[in-house]
């Protein structure tokens, strides 16, 4: 999909819904609102649609008004409709068809300063070209999200469309379809290396740290939550930590020095939080062995990120290796589920 022409955007018909777009020959600048916070305006961009082949279009947001709520996507001639009733596949932080969520925490808002894009992919499936599958796939701030939509049996065109609560300007513009199609990490901030989501890949257990094999088919999820605080440890890098394995696992430590290549790290409790289930008989070694680490008697005591980005966190008898946890989401198959 190029712009071509005269490229027209065109609003919803609600009552009190406002728009103005200037275009110039790399991009449009769109202006709209909507009547009232809470109830959306929609604006698509029309034209002969998407081809049958693959296209992307993105939106850089250049304002936007306290408390709005902004969906970009696309939408069918059929589906677009007034408020509330435009059926559509958007993505706005989660992936939603505009009126209803249909996968949350798909990313995260988007805000001003923002980048979106829309990758769109049909493609032939069955035996002849009667029957396509279509694929959308969203890109936030550069990382791609992954595919949220994948419509079988879906021959309709689609428009680009945003989909509006409150006011915003933003930019419209067609670049080059991105190389990358499947979920990408989030981008750490270099900071703070060890905040968000791992997963453990191996545990070591005793003074020799012999590995403990982790039961086949589990994965087990260790976050970080960096404390923000002025209080108390000099200043020192605080995180609350997190560990599920059967029962949900809570520590809070201090980053307080370097030992070696490793930062080292001290437990701001004795003991680390936990709720009382009786384990998966096939996860009490490595629960025993986490809760163990977890707790300021013989628990960890330095942790890294190495250069090839996974994380060691290690003590005299535990120790475990994570990679950076990407959650998988199954994307939607109806409009309408």
């Amino acid at each position: 999909m190029a712009i071509t022409g005269n490229p027209k955007w065109i609003g919803d018909s609600s009552e009190g819904g406002n728009l103005h777009v200037t275009t110039s020959a790399a991009s449009s600048s769109i202006t709209f609102a909507s009547a009232t916070q809470g109830t959306p305006f929609n604006m698509r961009l029309d034209t002969h649609g998407a081809p049958m082949g693959k296209s992307y279009y993105e939106v850089k947001v250049t304002n936007m008004s306290k408390g709005a709520s902004l969906g970009v996507g696309l939408v069918t001639a059929d589906g677009f409709q007034p408020g509330w009733k435009t059926k559509g596949c958007f993505y706005n932080g989660n992936i939603t068809n505009g009126s209803a969520g249909l996968i949350i925490g798909f990313g995260k808002f988007i805000k001003e300063g923002d980048v979106v894009g829309v990758y769109h992919q049909r493609s032939a499936s069955g035996d002849d070209d009667t029957t396509r599958q279509c694929n959308i796939i969203f890109f936030h701030n550069g990382r791609c999200l992954g595919t949220g939509f994948s419509l079988d049996g879906n021959n309709e065109k689609f428009f680009p469309c945003l989909h509006l609560s409150g006011s915003a300007t933003v930019e419209f513009s067609i670049p080059p379809s991105p190389t990358v199609y499947e979920r990408e990490q989030a981008v750490q901030n270099d900071d703070d290396p060890y905040s968000g989501d791992w997963v453990i890949e191996q545990a070591f257990v005793g003074p020799e740290l012999a590995e403990l094999p982790l039961p086949a088919g589990s994965r087990f999820k260790v976050s970080f939550e960096k404390i923000n605080t002025t209080s108390s440890t000099e200043g020192n890098v605080q995180y609350q930590l997190f560990i599920k394995i059967s029962n949900s696992l809570h520590t809070s430590f201090a980053v307080t020095g370097k030992m070696e290549a490793f930062d080292k790290i001290e437990f701001l409790t004795t003991y680390c939080m936990s709720t009382r289930m009786m384990p998966i008989p096939a996860f009490a070694k490595l629960e025993q062995l986490i809760q163990t680490a977890m707790d300021s008697d013989g628990g960890w005591r330095k942790m890294i990120v190495t250069e090839e980005g996974q994380l060691i966190m290690s003590g005299r008898t535990a120790e475990i290796i994570c990679s950076r946890y990407v959650e998988i989401f199954e994307p939607v198959r109806s409009l309408f589920r």
